[in-house]
């Protein structure tokens, strides 16, 4: 299981939160299609600026691949790695709600755990971002008219940095968070007066089935020979939809006044409140704490030993629970 990091960090999600609030948002509409939106650009530029550029050299491409096949076979992995670490973090969630059903309530042990599955949930919510950005990125690489000259030298340029292809894709992901609001609200998954007046979704095993359905929809089998037209507009648009299901997902589980009571009481000694009701405080929570363990992540990255592979020095912050 995972380390409880939040708990070290909590200064930095008060901070962020204040920060939210000082854009002085005039709706609730707009505060959380922001939301949506400023974590799904940071998640992105960690990835362009991190993690594509772990994963691009770890990757061995025939240098004579590219266009078409090159992207099918780039993505097929990044949707299977996607998966497999969305898959992760969701029995992660389960195994800290276990952890909290086996404590005795009211103990440092109990209120540990509480937190851990936020903290979880959270990391789950780092993934769907990421199945977003994904989609974008993927698309535009499919709209781009020198498609077939792509090749494994011009990867980094496509995935790493910032450039005018992520330009572009900063762009649509400019417009994700008001999409993807709306179609909580329009679909009923959320509820702007009563935090938890839809459950449908609220749960780890159905977050894993919705999950389960996105893999499904990709080019992952191996032993099967998909078209060269594979991804074409229907394809993303499912796609899209699915991904649209795992926020939901997330948001109807985080809502759980047992997850927000657990931050209540860990910002008290901040003079920080919320109201664990409000449907507006849990989108800025979830911006505080999403923001702070993204910053916690890229550190993790350059300084943790359990990511650098260093044997000595580094840093770990959390503690076990």
């Amino acid at each position: 299981m995972s380390l409880l990091s939040i708990v070290a960090n909590k200064n930095i999600i008060v901070d962020k939160i204040k920060e939210l609030e000082s854009k002085k948002f005039d709706s609730v509409s707009n505060l959380a299609s922001y939301v949506i939106t400023e974590c799904l650009k940071a998640q992105y530029s960690m990835m362009r600026n991190v993690l594509n550029k772990n994963m691009i050299a770890k990757r061995h491409f025939d240098s004579t691949v590219k266009g078409n096949e090159l992207l099918d076979t780039l993505y097929q992995h990044i949707y299977s790695h996607n998966f497999v670490a969305l898959t992760d973090e969701i029995f992660e969630v389960e195994d800290a709600i276990d952890t909290y059903k086996a404590s005795d309530k009211n103990t440092e042990k109990s209120k540990n755990a509480k937190l851990l599955v936020v903290e979880e949930l959270i990391d789950t919510f780092h993934f769907i971002l990421e199945y977003t950005a994904l989609l974008e990125e993927h698309y535009q690489l499919i709209l781009c008219e020198n498609k077939e000259a792509i090749t494994v030298d011009s990867l980094t340029y496509y995935m790493c940095n910032e450039n005018p292809f992520s330009q572009r894709v900063n762009e649509m992901l400019d417009q994700e968070g008001t999409h993807i609001f709306s179609y909580l609200i329009n679909s009923e998954y959320i509820d702007l007066n009563i935090t938890d007046s839809n459950i449908s979704l609220a749960s780890p095993y159905k977050m894993m089935k919705v999950n389960r359905e996105f893999i499904r929809k990709t080019n992952f089998k191996d032993w099967k020979v998909y078209p060269s037209d594979y991804y074409g507009v229907y394809k993303f648009s499912e796609l899209f939809q699915l991904n649209r299901q795992l926020y939901a997902s997330f948001f109807q589980m985080i809502q759980d006044k047992k997850w927000m009571e657990a931050i209540k009481e860990l910002l008290v000694d901040t003079n920080y409140d919320i109201n664990i009701n409000s449907t507006v405080d849990t989108f800025k929570v979830v911006y505080g704490i999403y923001m702070a363990k993204n910053a916690e992540n890229i550190r993790r990255q350059k300084e943790d030993p359990r990511y650098t592979g260093q044997t000595s020095g580094g840093n770990i912050v959390g503690v076990e629970v």
